[in-house]
């Protein structure tokens, strides 16, 4: 049997990361291949999802204490959740490698497969230049599905180094246009958009997938990624007219104490369950934008017209969003679109469309593994 060694941010305590890390898993193994995920997990990523952390000095490093004891038990038994979904859902290789040089000469797959999520982001804190292949003996094959750079303005030093790591990759993809851009102005060979491997594995085995939440009564879902808290206008509007009640996934500590119930606690499985059941969503998350278009829900996805923010307005959504033809649901600043707008969404044409960026990708990836 091919074997397929996987490489990607399987490790973050994010949902997005390790959810479409489950997904690429399961599409390769239903394939038919022998897939596993490389437990590649760095110093940097180790260190950025420690539970119990204190920054900063003076003052705000007292608050900033304060605010972690008080989270502490809500954050670790979330902890305790991913640690069980990373070993023992995910099929992860035996050994723990803390950098990519750990991997040169250990690993003996016939096929390598980068991505998805901002593997190729050199930005990112747990960046490492193996998330580009470049360990792999010349006679493997290499194949990069859907991974995503994550903004598309770089300095020239960043520019040369993806140049020269591009070619370790023999088959080069993308998640968002604009990200192919910036590739193909770096390489000759053809770059191709594909969709994230939470689309690629679709809405049904989603719904096997999806945990047993609690909320019973209708709900608006938020969920928003940096400990940024949203909208409190919005939320606060799609509460009035809806009479919904609010079901937080956010971290903030703003959003305690709200009348908001909190399910930050959430397992993997619960995550992709709240977006199942949700009446309403509200996020500016790219996967959680994914999942309420995969169960054909009323949402808004909000982006943020700051750069410098910590979930600026990249284009991950709104490329996405524009290709299944609602990108409309991207709004900016702290007002929603007219209430008559809310619920009014052409799920029947989206759905078509979702249908046929997955089955392009499908095709890319079943050249690139059989070729």
């Amino acid at each position: 049997m091919t074997t397929i060694g996987q490489l990607t941010f399987h490790a973050s305590h994010n949902y997005g990361s390790v959810l479409q890390a489950y997904a690429l898993n399961k599409w390769l193994r239903d394939a038919g291949y022998d897939a596993e995920v490389i437990n590649l997990r760095n110093a940097a990523q180790r260190h950025a999802y420690r539970v119990f952390q204190v920054k900063g000095k003076g003052l705000k490093r007292f608050v900033h204490f304060m605010y972690s004891l008080y989270t502490y038990p809500k954050l670790k038994r979330r902890a305790v959740k991913f640690e069980d979904f990373i070993n023992h859902v995910l099929p992860v290789t035996d050994e723990v490698f803390d950098n990519g040089e750990d991997l040169r000469g250990k690993l003996h797959y016939n096929i390598y497969v980068t991505g998805s999520d901002q593997v190729w982001n050199p930005a990112c804190q747990d960046f490492e230049s193996a998330f580009y292949l470049d360990f792999v003996d010349k006679d493997a094959k290499t194949i990069a599905y859907a991974p995503s750079l994550g903004r598309t303005e770089f300095n020239n030093r960043q520019l040369l180094l993806i140049q020269q790591l591009l070619e370790n990759i023999d088959f080069i993809s993308c998640r968002e246009e604009a990200g192919a851009e910036v590739l193909r102005k770096l390489t000759a060979r053809p770059v191709s958009v594909v969709c994230d491997p939470v689309v690629l594995f679709g809405r049904e085995s989603w719904e096997e997938f999806a945990g047993y939440i609690r909320w019973k009564e209708p709900y608006i879902l938020t969920y928003f990624l940096e400990n940024n808290n949203g909208s409190k206008a919005c939320l606060k509007d799609l509460q009035k007219e809806t009479g919904f009640s609010v079901v937080s996934l956010n971290e903030d500590i703003r959003d305690f104490g709200k009348g908001y119930q909190c399910a930050f606690g959430a397992s993997p499985q619960e995550f992709v369950g709240l977006f199942k059941h949700a009446s309403f969503i509200l996020t500016n998350s790219f996967h959680a934008t994914a999942f309420s278009t995969l169960f054909q829900k009323p949402f808004y996805t909000l982006c943020g017209s700051n750069p410098n923010s910590g979930n600026p307005n990249d284009s991950r959504k709104t490329d996405y969003l524009n290709k299944i033809g609602l990108r409309e649901r991207a709004i900016l600043g702290d007002r929603l679109p007219p209430k008559e707008k809310w619920f009014d969404l052409d799920y029947e044409l989206c759905q078509k469309k979702i249908n046929e960026f997955r089955i392009h990708s499908e095709k890319y990836l079943k050249y690139a593994l059989c070729i």
